[in-house]
C-alpha cells in the first residue's frame, strides 16, 4: 500500500505532545457520544464533541492483534499476531526484529511512556516495554487480571502481574487499576521534560477473568441503579471509571499548559462481548457481531481525536481509517519522514482529518485467520464501498440489542457541561460557555439505513455488503455482484501470499508464578 507524505508545518511549534487513551472491550453502544444515554460518558463526550468523532474507524478483532497493529503500523498477518491473543504463560510475542512506535518516537526526541496493558508478549525480558522503546512502563503484561489484587490466574496458578519497569509492584495491591493508571499518567505529565508520547492502555472495561469478572468501585456502580441488571450495572461502573480518568488526565494536561500543542486520541481496542463465557456485558448495537469476529461490531469501534491543531473540528467523520494509520500519522506529526518507513500498512491521515477532506485509504483488511483457505477460516476485506466476508463458521454473527433500563433523566448535555474535561476546555479557550452543534449526538448515531432490507443467513459462506449504505450487514449482495466478490477475493489472496502463520504457542509450565517468587515474570533467556 502506498504511503502519502506531506511536509509538516505547525507554526514553528515543537512536535506535539501525543496522548492515546486505549479502552479495552468498549462496544459501539457503550459511550454516550454515540447517542446512547444509558451510560453517560461526559468527559469523553466533551472531547468528542469538540474534536472529530471517527465513525468509520477500524481496529482488529482482539487485544493482541490490535495492539500489534498500532505499535507497528502493520496488519497482524504480516507478523503472526493475527490469531488468538497472547494467553498467560505462552512463549510468544511481537517479533523483536520489528521496530515499534516508541522506538521511532524516541529517536525523534520524544519521551515515551506506557501506562496499563501491554499484551504483546513477555516470556523474555527483551519483549517487555522497557526494552522496546518505552522510557517507563507501569502496568501489566497479560490480557486480564483482578482489578484490585492485580493477580492473574490460570487454573490453580495465581500470581502478581503488575510492574513498574522491570520490578513487580506489590505495594499497589488493593487499589483499583484505573485509579492507579490515572495517577501515574498525571505524574508523567507533571514531570514531562520533552515532547511526550503517553500511551494509556486501560484494563477497563475488560473482564478480570476471575471469579468476579466485572469489578468497579461502589461509588461508580451506584450511579446506575436504573439499569436494573447486575452485570450491565457493574460494566457501567467500569466505563464510568474510564470516563473519569480521561477527564482527570485531560485536566492535568490543561494545568500543565500542554493543550495548545497536543493531539489526543481515544479508541477501543475491539468491540464488545455482551454474552458468553468471557462476556463483560458490552454491546455493539446496532452493529453485527462480537469481539473475535470480523463483523462490524467487533472491528468498528468508538473513537475520536481532539487537538487544537485540527483545522475542521466539532464534526463527525466518515473518513475510512484503520488503527495502523495512527502509527504513520503519529510518526509524521513527530517530525518523521513517512517515506522512510518500510513495510507498513498505515497511511498518514493528518491532513485529511484536519481538513475534513476525503481519505487516502481505499482498502482495509479486517483479518485473515487462519491463513490456509482450505481450512476453516475467517477473512474479511473492504474497499471504499463494499465489504467481503468469508466466514466458514459464521461465528458470533448475531446483532444483540443493548439490555438494561434506560436512563430516566435527559441530562447528558448537563453532565457534559459539568465534566472536568469541559471545565478544562473552558479554561483553555478562555470562555464561560462551550458551544457545540445542536445535532452532534444525532449525527454521531449510526443507523442501519431507512430502506434497509435483510436477507442475512448464517448458513451462507460468502457475504458481500454495501457497507456504506448497510453498516449493520443486513443485506448480502454476493449473488448480485459476483465480479466484486471475485475482485475482493483476489485482494485476500494477495494478503495471504505475504502473510506469516500465527505465532501462538502452547502454555509453558515453567512460566507459573510459583517458579518466580509469586509473579508472572519473563522466564526464558533473551536471544
Amino acid at each position: 500500500m502506498l504511503l502519502t507524505s506531506f511536509p509538516v508545518v505547525f507554526c514553528d511549534k515543537a512536535p506535539p505532545d501525543i496522548v492515546f487513551f486505549f479502552a479495552d472491550d468498549m462496544g459501539w453502544d457503550d459511550p454516550s457520544f454515540h447517542g446512547s444515554s444509558q451510560i453517560p460518558t461526559p468527559n469523553l463526550d466533551a472531547l468528542a464533541a469538540d474534536g472529530v468523532i471517527l465513525n468509520n474507524f477500524y481496529v482488529l478483532p482482539a487485544c493482541t492483534p490490535s495492539r500489534s497493529a498500532f505499535m507497528t503500523g502493520r496488519y497482524p498477518i504480516r507478523m503472526g499476531t493475527q490469531g488468538y491473543p497472547v494467553d498467560i504463560g505462552q512463549p510468544w510475542g511481537l517479533p523483536l526484529d520489528i521496530r515499534i512506535l516508541p522506538e521511532y518516537l524516541r529517536d525523534l526526541g520524544y519521551e515515551t511512556h506506557l501506562v496499563g496493558k501491554w499484551h504483546l508478549g513477555s516470556y523474555m525480558k527483551s519483549l517487555t516495554p522497557p526494552q522496546r522503546g518505552f522510557d517507563s512502563f507501569y502496568g501489566f503484561y497479560y490480557g486480564e487480571e483482578d482489578y484490585y489484587s492485580h493477580n492473574a490466574t490460570f487454573e490453580n496458578h495465581t500470581g502478581l502481574d503488575f510492574w513498574f519497569n522491570d520490578e513487580p509492584r506489590w505495594r499497589d495491591s488493593g487499589k483499583y487499576s484505573t485509579t492507579l493508571f490515572t495517577e501515574r499518567a498525571q505524574e508523567i505529565i507533571r514531570n514531562r521534560r520533552k515532547p511526550l508520547f503517553l500511551y494509556v492502555a486501560y484494563q477497563a472495561p475488560h473482564g478480570s477473568g476471575g471469579v468476579d469478572p466485572l469489578q468497579a468501585p461502589a461509588r461508580n456502580v451506584m450511579k446506575f441503579p436504573y439499569i436494573g441488571e447486575e452485570k450491565r450495572t457493574l460494566f457501567a461502573g467500569m466505563i464510568d471509571t474510564v470516563d473519569e480518568s480521561v477527564g482527570k488526565v485531560f485536566e492535568t494536561l490543561q494545568e500543565a499548559g500542554m493543550l495548545d500543542n497536543s493531539v489526543i486520541l481515544f479508541s477501543s481496542d475491539n468491540g464488545g462481548t455482551p454474552f458468553g463465557d468471557h462476556s463483560s456485558r458490552s454491546f455493539n448495537w446496532p452493529l453485527r457481531g462480537l469481539k473475535m469476529s470480523v463483523w462490524e461490531g467487533s472491528t468498528r469501534v468508538p473513537a475520536f481525536v481532539w487537538s487544537p491543531l485540527l483545522k475542521e473540528k466539532q464534526r463527525v467523520s466518515n473518513q475510512l481509517m484503520h488503527l495502523t494509520d495512527w502509527f504513520t500519522t503519529f510518526y509524521r506529526l513527530a517530525g518523521g519522514d513517512v517515506s522512510s518507513l518500510e513495510n507498513v500498512d498505515g497511511l498518514d491521515m493528518w491532513d485529511y482529518l484536519s481538513n475534513g477532506t476525503g481519505s487516502p485509504r481505499t482498502e482495509l483488511l479486517y483479518n485473515i485467520d487462519p491463513l490456509d483457505p482450505e481450512e476453516s477460516s475467517v477473512a474479511a476485506i473492504r474497499n471504499s464501498q463494499y465489504k467481503l466476508v468469508l466466514d466458514a463458521s459464521a461465528a458470533d454473527n448475531e446483532r444483540y440489542r443493548t439490555t438494561g433500563g434506560r436512563r430516566p433523566f435527559n441530562d447528558v448535555d448537563e453532565l457534559l457541561a459539568r465534566s472536568r474535561a469541559a471545565e478544562a476546555l473552558r479554561k483553555f479557550y478562555n470562555t464561560d460557555r462551550l458551544e457545540f452543534p445542536s445535532d452532534w449526538r444525532q449525527r454521531a448515531r449510526l443507523t442501519c439505513g431507512e430502506d434497509a432490507t435483510e436477507n442475512f443467513s448464517p448458513d451462507d459462506k460468502v457475504f458481500l455488503f454495501d457497507i456504506e449504505k448497510d453498516p449493520c450487514e443486513l443485506n448480502n449482495l454476493a449473488a448480485d455482484h459476483p465480479e466484486i466478490v471475485s475482485a475482493l477475493k483476489k485482494r485476500l489472496d494477495y494478503y495471504r501470499s505475504v502473510a506469516t502463520p500465527a505465532l501462538s504457542k502452547p502454555r509453558d509450565p515453567l512460566s507459573f508464578p510459583e517458579n518466580h517468587n509469586g509473579t508472572w515474570a519473563p522466564w526464558m533467556p533473551d536471544p
